[in-house]
This record gives structure tokens, sequence and C-alpha cells, in this order.
């Protein structure tokens, strides 16, 4: 069937326009990102073609090639799809706002995993306190499978422009390997250094697994 055979009222754009975007299934929602179909397929197909084959974890891990073998996708609704995957990751975790507070390194931990494990790509991310309590947390930069790009200069300006009085430092090991390499004790150390310069306390770094971590601080190396 093709979408101009569906009655207007029943369109997902026309739809979201008269009840909202929460009256919209997840199909629908991503038929309205896609815009268009083929040939072959309304662009409803596709999107139910995608989310047949796909939950919206899997669709933040496979690549645009592995889309692109889905009838329907071509580059364009490939990136399309990648990129509303990324904005919303990073909106997210941008955003988050929570009064939680901070009494130990597992609690940051319950805090954090959910972020960042099982990600296939190493993700940085810092939480940023007043006292013990969480004012935010942002991801910092992703690296590649095995490799985290940690910058002091990154994590401290945000410190600075959030008013935090201390930071907490998070990456995962897409390896499921939970020990720091000498990388990552380099790269802590020069955090610690330079948090010290700032008069921000450098509570923890945490190295998270699936379901496992590792703190710095437990184990006294901060």
């Amino acid at each position: 069937m093709r979408l101009k055979d569906i009655a207007p009222e029943n369109r997902p754009l026309e739809r979201l326009s008269r009840d909202g975007e929460k009256s919209l299934s997840n199909s629908e929602l991503l038929a309205i990102i896609l815009k268009t179909g083929t040939k072959e397929y309304n662009v409803l197909d596709i999107s139910n073609q995608i989310l047949s084959r796909y939950t919206f974890q899997d669709l933040e891990n496979i690549s645009i090639n592995q889309l692109l073998k889905i009838k329907g996708i071509g580059i364009v609704k490939a990136s399309q799809i990648k990129a509303i995957i990324e904005l919303y990751k990073r909106i997210s975790i941008k955003n988050i706002k929570t009064s939680e507070k901070i009494y130990s390194p597992k609690t940051a931990y319950e805090i954090l995993r959910h972020d960042i494990e099982n990600k296939e790509q190493e993700h940085l991310i810092t939480l940023f306190l007043k006292g013990n309590e969480v004012i935010s947390k942002k991801i910092i930069t992703i690296g590649t499978d095995n490799q985290t790009l940690v910058s002091e200069k990154e994590i401290l300006k945000e410190a600075l422009k959030e008013n935090a009085q201390a930071i907490i430092i998070a990456h995962n090991h897409p390896s499921g390997e939970c020990y720091p390499s000498r990388e990552d004790k380099i790269a802590t150390t020069k955090i610690k250094e330079a948090c010290k310069l700032l008069e921000i306390t450098f509570l923890d770094h945490l190295i998270i697994t699936n379901q496992k971590y590792f703190s710095f601080k437990e184990n006294n190396l901060i």
C-alpha cells in the first residue's frame, strides 16, 4: 500500500499535527524522520522493517552499512537514522539534572552505568557535583573501540560552566576488561593535577564494564 492510499487523517504527519507526538507509535515517529518511501515500499513499511529487525538500543550500535542492507534504506536514510539516535543521546545526557547524592563509588556507578555500559566505543562521562549532590552529567568524548580521548581541558571547562565543586569521571571498556590501563592511570593523574589548580575536588574515576566497575578511589589510586 502506498502512503497516499492511507486516509489523510491516519497518516503519521497529520496525526502528529492533530493529536501530538505522544499519540504516535515508534514506527510512525521514525516514518516522519525518514519522510519518504520508495516505489516498492512506503515509508511506514520501511520503518516497520527497521524496528522488526532492530531495537532502538541496537540502532545506537549498528553501522550505516548494516542499515543499508534493509530494503528501502539508502545512504541518506541510514544517515538520518544514525543522526537522530546520536542527537537523542547528546540531548538526554546533557540535559539530565538530578538531585541524587553520591555516598560511595557504588552510588556513582549506579547513576552512570546505563549511560555507558554495553557501548561498542569508549565513552568518557563526567558527573558534576556541589557537595555530594549531583547537579548534572555529560558525555565529554567518544573514542574508538579501545581508546577514549581524555581531555582534562574539556572536563574542567564544563565543570566551571556548571559551577561544580567536585567531579567524578567514568569511562567504559568495550573489551570487558575492568582494570585501568597505563594510559588510564596517566590520564587520571593529569586530571587530578588540573583539578587542584582550579580548587575542584576530583572524587573518583570509574571504569565500567557489563555489570562491573573499578574505582580508582576504592583501590587507593587517587
